[in-house]
């Protein structure tokens, strides 16, 4: 899972910034979970937790306070006057300190919650934190207790990716520290925290819980922050090496016998094809504030990865959340999340639905979402899934003015990609939204007629960020090793087959016998970068073909600033968001001539390449424009001089925000203007393709990275010695085997 900050520091600042409004006072009847905090003097650090759990994305909950008797005159004021400040808050007096078991037990014994989450009034958790696990619990009831990676801060920081999915691990060592969601039922079955054990006693219920057949898990993500204190519980321990081993035996001998009986490892249920399930809701009550009516957004996004369409999107993000939109995202398909951080930055209300079960799951979850988040405007932008939701969306629906945004029509995917699906699920979107007039044209020859829901707005770029001086060219150029005077390309793009990145290669390789030392930058990320990489070591063109790691934004500016043009033969595109970004940094542009390049592209700014085969004649006549740009430092600088002149008029960022914003607007009238929208509603049908879909999917996603693995094992083959091919062969047939995709042995 990717972090959520670049830094354990940068997140826990995050999460101190008080800029989250999702309090709301209401509980709308009984709380749904009883959060429990054991309290001895503990009024240092309080107001970082309060705040914590006040704002959380969950509201219908209580939280019970026990008081261990207290002697500092801070805690006991603060303990004084802190159920004035909520009517979910509540303190229980205990008479003596008798541990922290025993203060959780007692307030157990009155919670009022189906759930009982335990934390340390000294912690932090993410805003979402308590929502995902309630989720998880609901729509997974085989579980009874679940978590999430954690951060260790203060004294220590870290990320901690270990939680329950091993259980057999825990007769090693306690993975999980506190910090939890417990069915109350199945918490008071085991008879609660052991009062006997002063330290490890979570370790000891974990075992217990286990030893009983209780299952957990833990969701991949870092929700939960660990106060590490020199002075805490834990430093304590320390100081207590031989009791500390006394209890770890006691522990360990007390639950040996299950240690067999332990499954190896937990998994969530896989989706199987099941149509009557698709009807049902989540039956959970949670009303958030939110007082802006008209910009509470949901997204569907299919990842927060590094690329042109995600980049579109946190700009667009960004914009709106600086208006006053409350944001919520989801993801879509299986992926690393790059620019998590960057997004978490914008909204931490991030959902990745598969962490928190199969897919038969995410229609209730995306009801679940417009409902509790009071959402006026669904976003869909690359999302092949979403598309499947829209009908039921709109059903249950009325007033939720559904948009989507296409940047390509992709050729070679399902006809058309996701311009094709937009424009089959036009009675379902109040406005379809496309990246350039290009791809309008190709809307209008697949729906026959221009769609009166259709309006074209460009990406942009924030040209105001995306320039360069001279400053900046030189110290890029000095970070990078760089000659001074070295003309130098820039193929900002990822190595996929779209790129075309072989024939990067083909075209240096040529333009190599021309001019000598060319040199060319490219960025180390994408499929086809084995295959890339081992081209380039095959041609001799390591020294012309520097691959750099993935970049940030601002080091992705530097690389445009040490550039002289860019370079981007792609197969099909848009418009590239990188073409937008050199031109703001004053590069001319040598591209192909595909999609809708040429409305941002003019003979004034670069030049474009007709499309070809990669064969011989199109490597040529990039060469030759390449060769004479080269040559001609001069034109190379007016070139670059009128790119930025035309983008700052004509295609700043600021206009693509007005512009998105002018749409939902006008979607936002269009649905409250519609009548019933009966023909959208042939649910039966669309049961059974979202069930189909359901099943159909969960095999792609696995064979999709299966694929992906293929490709890299293929490519590395020809470079690996006999032992390590069968060692990677067996890796191969075990990765198979547990995606159940074969039973077959290597």
């Amino acid at each position: 899972m990717a972090f959520p900050a670049g830094s354990v520091s940068d997140y826990i600042n995050r999460l101190q910034e008080r800029s989250l409004n999702y309090q709301n006072e209401h509980l709308g009847g009984s709380p749904l979970i009883s959060i429990i905090s054991a309290f001895y003097n503990d009024a240092k650090y309080f107001e970082s937790a309060y705040y914590s759990i006040i704002h959380q994305t969950f509201q219908n909950f209580e939280w019970l306070i026990v008081d261990a008797n207290s002697n500092d005159p801070a805690s006991m004021e603060l303990l004084k006057e802190l159920p004035s400040r909520s009517r979910k808050v509540a303190v229980i007096h205990q008479p003596t300190n008798q541990g922290v078991s025993a203060a959780r037990n007692l307030a157990a014994s009155k919670a009022a919650g189906k759930y009982l989450f335990f934390m340390d009034p000294d912690d932090l958790l993410d805003p979402t934190y308590l929502e995902k696990c309630l989720l998880f619990l609901e729509l997974n009831p085989e579980f009874s207790l679940v978590n999430s990676y954690s951060i260790g801060f203060e004294a220590e920081e870290y990320w901690w990716d270990h939680g329950f999915r091993y259980p057999r691990r825990f007769f090693e060592q306690n993975w999980v520290t506190g910090r939890l969601l417990f069915r109350k039922a199945d918490f008071l079955a085991l008879g609660g925290y052991d009062a006997e054990f002063r330290f490890y006693e979570d370790w000891e219920l974990w075992l217990h819980a286990l030893s009983e057949g209780q299952k957990a898990w833990t969701i991949p993500e870092y929700l939960d922050c660990y106060r590490r204190s020199h002075s805490g519980l834990l430093a304590r321990s320390r100081r207590n090496a031989a009791e500390i081993d006394t209890i770890t035996r006691t522990i360990l001998e007390r639950y040996a016998s299950a240690r067999d009986t332990l499954p190896e490892e937990f998994a969530l249920q896989p989706y199987r094809f099941d149509t009557a399930s698709l009807s049902e809701t989540l039956t959970i009550s949670n009303s958030l504030h939110r007082d802006n009516p008209g910009r509470r957004l949901l997204c569907f996004f299919p990842h927060l990865e590094i690329g042109g369409a995600d980049k579109f999107n946190l700009d667009l993000l960004r914009h709106l959340k600086d208006r006053g939109y409350d944001i919520t995202l989801v993801t879509t398909i299986p992926a690393e999340h790059r620019w998590y951080a960057e997004f978490y930055a914008i909204t931490p209300d991030i959902f990745e639905p598969r962490h928190l079960g199969h897919k038969g799951h995410w229609l209730k979850l995306a009801t679940y979402l417009i409902e509790s988040r009071h959402i006026d405007i669904c976003l869909v932008s690359n999302s092949y899934y979403a598309y499947y939701l829209l009908p039921f969306l709109r059903q249950r629906f009325p007033q939720l003015a559904i948009v989507d945004y296409t940047h390509t029509e992709d050729p070679g995917w399902r006809a058309g990609g996701y311009a094709r699906v937009s424009c089959q699920m036009l009675p379902y979107l109040d406005s379809q939204v496309v990246a350039s007039k290009y791809l309008a044209a190709f809307y209008d020859s697949l729906t026959e007629m221009r769609s009166p829901k259709l309006r074209v707005c460009p990406i942009n770029v924030d040209t105001s960020y995306w320039q360069g001086n001279p400053t900046l060219r030189q110290e890029a150029r000095q970070r990078l090793n760089l000659p001074p005077d070295q003309p130098i390309l820039f193929f900002p793009a990822r190595i996929t087959a779209q790129k075309r990145p072989l024939m990067l290669v083909d075209i240096v390789k040529a333009l190599r016998r021309q001019v000598g030392n060319v040199v060319v930058l490219a960025l180390a990320l994408g499929e086809l970068l084995e295959p890339l990489r081992m081209a380039i070591q095959r041609e001799g063109l390591t020294e012309h073909i520097r691959l750099l790691p993935p970049a940030s934004a601002e080091e992705m500016r530097g690389f445009y600033a040490a550039s002289d043009m860019l370079l981007l033969p792609s197969g099909y595109e848009g418009i590239s968001l990188a073409i937008y970004e050199a031109m703001g940094m004053g590069l001319p542009i040598v591209a192909s001539a595909v999609g809708g390049q040429a409305e941002l592209v003019t003979p004034e700014t670069g030049c474009l390449v007709p499309l070809g085969q990669g064969d011989q004649v199109e490597v040529e006549q990039y060469v030759k424009i390449l060769n004479d740009l080269i040559q001609s430092p001069q034109r190379r600088s007016q070139l670059g001089k009128q790119a930025r002149e035309r983008v700052v008029n004509h295609f700043d960022l600021r206009h693509m925000a007005d512009r998105m914003e002018e749409i939902f607007q006008e979607a936002l009238t269009a649905r409250q203007e519609a009548k019933n929208n009966s023909e959208a509603h042939c649910l039966a049908i669309a049961t059974e393709l979202l069930a189909w879909f359901n099943e159909y999917s969960e095999v792609d996603d696995s064979w999709g990275y299966i694929c992906n693995e293929r490709n890299y094992f293929k490519a590395r083959v020809e470079a690996m010695e006999t032992s390590k091919f069968w060692k990677l062969r067996k890796l191969w047939f075990k990765l198979k085997r547990r995606l159940g995709l074969t039973t077959e042995e290597p």
